[in-house]
């Protein structure tokens, strides 16, 4: 019998990825071999940057990154984490009039290059009109990867806490009001679309800290009147893996889609309901393996969202960002 090539894969676990984890989805002709949910994101993020794993969750921002400056990673049309950023910005409760009153202030976050950061970030200047150099900014964490001198001065926390204890830091400078509001990662898909979330009990641990904006209504509102729908993480393969197997991307996607579909078997009963309730609202499955219109269009707005922020330089086409498979699936 011949040996089948091994593919590592790093991620963390999930109910859209736990059939190929406990091996109820196999990837046909490889053994896909899973490294452990050891890492938290950002550091998993940040190993494969460094080049571990052939095959891991990335986040979506730091992928443009690494692609304009000719690092060797292609996405896969696999995403575990979507959802609106509104609920991810933090600020001291009766500290603001309106959102406008945080130019000229100074926000803090745990990662500047941070995906979800980026997001948010993207949100205030659509919808508030509240550039990045409008504020000053000061982060608490380690970055993953920044490969462009940043338009805005950055204070950092040094030496910065290991990765996954950022936002503590956040909460009580917030709460204290030393910081006008603070933008972190948590709750994505239906939590932050319908709300009812757990993002609050980390950043409400100093009195005072809650969500800018909670308005489920309007958040629905905001989503579906721009199709903007944030790809968080999203699944990357190194491109000399992908070139040495040439049928490997597509078995990926198949697999992946598979995995998905056998979601509901991980998932609680309430998990599974917000989960329909969240497809039926938005009228497609956000987290289908196919680039639908709305991931085209969020990709996009990621991609000019980064370049207001001094991240990356340019557009970056669809076509060079993912495996070319994306296309014709």
């Amino acid at each position: 019998m011949a040996i089948k090539p091994k593919i590592t894969f790093s991620t963390n676990p999930n109910a859209r990825n736990k059939a190929l984890i406990d091996g109820s989805v196999q990837l046909d002709g490889y053994d896909f071999e899973y490294i452990g949910d050891k890492y938290t994101p950002g550091e998993m993020h940040y190993r494969f940057v460094q080049g571990e794993f052939d095959v891991a969750e990335m986040s979506t921002a730091t992928l443009m990154r690494a692609r304009e400056k000719g690092k060797r990673f292609l996405a896969l049309p696999v995403f575990f984490q979507r959802g609106p950023r509104q609920r991810n910005i933090f600020v001291r409760d009766g500290s603001l009039k309106h959102p406008s009153d945080l130019k000229g202030k100074q926000i803090g976050c745990f990662r500047y290059g941070a995906t979800a950061v980026s997001w948010a970030r993207g949100y205030l200047l659509d919808e508030h009109g509240i550039k990045t150099t409008d504020v000053g900014w000061f982060v608490s964490g380690q970055e993953v990867y920044i490969a462009n001198e940043l338009p805005v001065q950055v204070e950092r926390l040094e030496p910065p806490p290991p990765f996954g204890q950022e936002k503590p830091h956040l909460s009580r400078l917030v709460s204290e009001g030393k910081l006008a509001a603070a933008l972190v990662a948590g709750d994505s898909g239906y939590p932050a679309l319908f709300g009812g979330g757990v993002l609050p009990g980390v950043m409400g641990q100093f009195p005072g800290v809650r969500p800018l904006f909670d308005d489920a209504d309007e958040i629905i509102h905001y989503v579906k009147r721009t199709q903007i729908y944030p790809i968080i993480h999203i699944v990357t393969i190194k491109e000399e893996t992908a070139e040495k197997y040439p049928d490997l991307a597509a078995k990926l996607i198949e697999a992946f889609d598979e995995a998905n579909r056998l979601a509901v078997r991980y998932l609680s009963p309430a998990q599974a309901e917000g989960y329909a309730k969240e497809r039926d609202v938005l009228g497609y499955d956000p987290y289908a393996c196919v680039l639908t219109e709305s991931a085209k269009k969020s990709i996009q707005a990621l991609n000019r969202y980064q370049i207001e922020q001094g991240l990356v330089k340019k557009e970056l086409s669809l076509e060079s960002l993912f495996v070319k498979q994306a296309f014709t699936t």
